[in-house]
């Protein structure tokens, strides 16, 4: 499915999306999302706290911006250099200079006015373009989805920068994730189809009621959580779905990725009606305060842990979730597989991205007869393609393939693992790991100990545990003791009686024969968790029924009633007539 430069090329041809205009319908362009008029009381009662007759001097809005959010931070000389060019000969800057600065710069809205006072003004905000009936017409939503495909096709750059300053790594690392621009078209092409009232043919007495039919619906404004490790595409992904099902949303990036954080917001408030969606940074008290809203849906990708604290805040308010988790999945190969190309397609999905993937091959369980055969290829792939430690570091330039890890925490994390191991380090070391500068060698390690982290909680990094079993058998007890439930399951072998075995016994959100990964990227197939991997699927059709509520209408005909009339009551009694009628009509007595 992922054409590449040419899918791109035709799409933008296609659609007219080089250089077509941004407008909002009506041909408004949207440079900034404008303040609500809440927000704009609010942040004058900020602006007035920390001005002294009217004026805000440097060093106060400075104050306020050193502790502002990541994604705010990052980007504070470029908001501090705003403010210089806005202030007076005095130096200070005047209201009308300050809410004019607070509606282009994304940040300092953050920085004066909390979460608390924020969210539900958003929420009312977009709660009212829902109930305008806006985002119901089928041709708004196509308008939505199309200034998407020109988000990524008129921005490469800067997004490319910002995952950069997220995650390190070459040019090749933001060209991956321009692959929803496909996705999009997917949606946009099919979108009537999916949309469609489907008339439903039922059984027996209720054929004669009448025409039954089964309409999909918008629900109305999603809470959308990113992800850290693939800024752009788990943003993007479930918002072209929330989108097409005709949602409104409000967006929480990611903030363990501050650089995408702040340029999803620029870019999104620009290329989308800000009335249908916004975009609010946040860490933990900022999520929280939005998690207690009434939203429609929530939408959450990241770990299990946060998961269930997701889970516990939408059941105060009845709130559907779709949660993408993670998890241990594990690989199995058995005797009769081709190890080469094992190692090859194991080892390529586990490099990218630096192992930071919710579906990348967490360990392998191999049967121990081509345990060594197998090690071999993979040492000898992993030193070809990624060379020495001091090689997987890079030079900086737009070559490199390999990543940093997200933060210093998560690095530290990895580096445990690898001294707590108890295994043979086959390639790769611990003593090469750089904790503060957040690199993490990759590393392969044959046999650790059973109980031991790398074995028990998920990786998420560029370590690949490699397990010597007796047999299948033994590996399915090993994979279900590890993890009953894993986001993803993968087998290599040539026996497809092995395969359909390994996949009947351990449960997983999805699975691949002979390659890894791949199951994933398909829009016409759900990608979703199951047990402790989470619960709810999107992409393509399913994403689309996933944000839709599924409504039942009967359009009666005039003949009939919800029981013959036979069988209604008389002075409260029912007759022996009725009653034996009714247990007939079921074959009871």
């Amino acid at each position: 499915r992922r054409r590449g430069c040419t899918a791109m090329r035709a799409i933008i041809a296609r659609r007219g999306l080089r250089g077509a205009s941004l407008a909002a319908p009506g041909g408004r362009r949207c440079v900034a999302a404008p303040l609500a008029p809440a927000f704009t009381e609010q942040l004058r009662g900020g602006f007035e706290k920390a001005s002294a007759g009217g004026k805000l001097s440097y060093e106060a809005f400075n104050g306020h911006l050193s502790g502002a959010l990541p994604a705010v931070s990052v980007h504070g000389d470029k908001i501090r250099a705003a403010f210089d060019k806005s202030k007076d000969q005095e130096g200070f800057v005047d209201w009308p200079a300050f809410s004019s600065l607070a509606a282009m710069e994304p940040g300092i809205l953050e920085s004066f006015v909390p979460m608390e006072a924020r969210a539900q003004p958003v929420y009312d905000e977009l709660k009212a373009t829902f109930d305008s009936g806006k985002t119901k017409p089928l041709e708004w939503r196509k308008q939505q989805l199309r200034a998407l495909q020109r988000l990524y096709v008129e921005n490469q750059q800067a997004l490319r920068e910002a995952l950069h300053g997220d995650l390190g790594g070459g040019e090749w690392r933001s060209l991956i994730e321009n692959g929803a621009i496909d996705d999009l078209e997917h949606a946009i092409d099919n979108m009537d189809e999916w949309a469609a009232d489907e008339e439903v043919i039922p059984h027996g007495k209720h054929a004669a009621k009448g025409k039954w039919i089964l309409r999909k619906e918008p629900k109305g404004v999603v809470f959308l959580m990113g992800a850290w490790n693939y800024q752009l595409t788990l943003v993007i992904g479930p918002l072209m779905d929330i989108i097409a099902a005709g949602n409104c949303c409000v967006i929480k990036p990611s903030e363990l990725a501050p650089h995408a954080a702040l340029m999803l917001e620029k870019l999104l408030h620009q290329y989308l009606d800000p009335s249908a969606f916004r975009v609010l940074q946040g860490e933990i008290p900022e999520t929280t305060a939005l998690l207690q809203l009434p939203w429609a849906h929530i939408m959450y990708t990241g770990s299990t842990a946060v998961g269930k604290i997701v889970m516990s805040a939408a059941a105060k308010n009845l709130v559907p979730c779709t949660l993408e988790l993670g998890g241990k999945s594990p690989v199995f190969v058995d005797k009769t597989a081709d190890l080469a190309l094992a190692a090859e397609r194991i080892l390529v999905a586990k490099m990218t991205n630096c192992g930071q993937w919710c579906v990348t091959p967490d360990y392998i369980l191999v049967e121990k007869d081509v345990e060594q055969q197998l090690v071999d290829e993979l040492v000898k792939f992993a030193s070809k393609r990624l060379g020495s430690p001091q090689d997987q570091r890079g030079d900086g330039s737009k070559y490199d393939f390999i990543q940093r890890i997200v933060n210093s925490r998560n690095a530290g994390r990895l580096k445990e693992y690898i001294d707590t191991s108890g295994g043979k380090i086959v390639f790769g070391s611990a003593q090469d790991c750089d904790v503060e500068g957040k690199f993490i060698p990759f590393t392969i390690i044959s046999n650790p100990d059973r109980s031991s982290k790398v074995l028990r909680e998920e990786i998420f990094g560029p370590i690949l545990p490699v397990l010597g079993v007796d047999s299948v058998d033994a590996a399915i007890g090993v994979a279900r003791d590890i993890d009953a439930t894993p986001l993803a399951l993968y087998v290599y072998t040539r026996d497809g009686a092995i395969a359909e075995k390994v996949m009947h016994s351990v449960t997983s959100g999805s699975a691949g024969v002979n390659t890894c990964n791949e199951q994933s990227v398909n829009a016409d197939c759900a990608f979703g968790g199951v047990g402790s991997s989470g619960f709810g699927a999107y992409h393509g059709r399913t994403g689309f029924l996933e944000f839709s509520h599924k409504r039942t209408i009967l359009y009666r005909t005039a003949e009939g009633h919800l029981f013959p009339k036979a069988m209604w009551p008389e002075a409260n009694r029912v007759s022996d007539e009725a009653i034996a009628t009714f247990k007939a009509a079921y074959g009871v007595e």
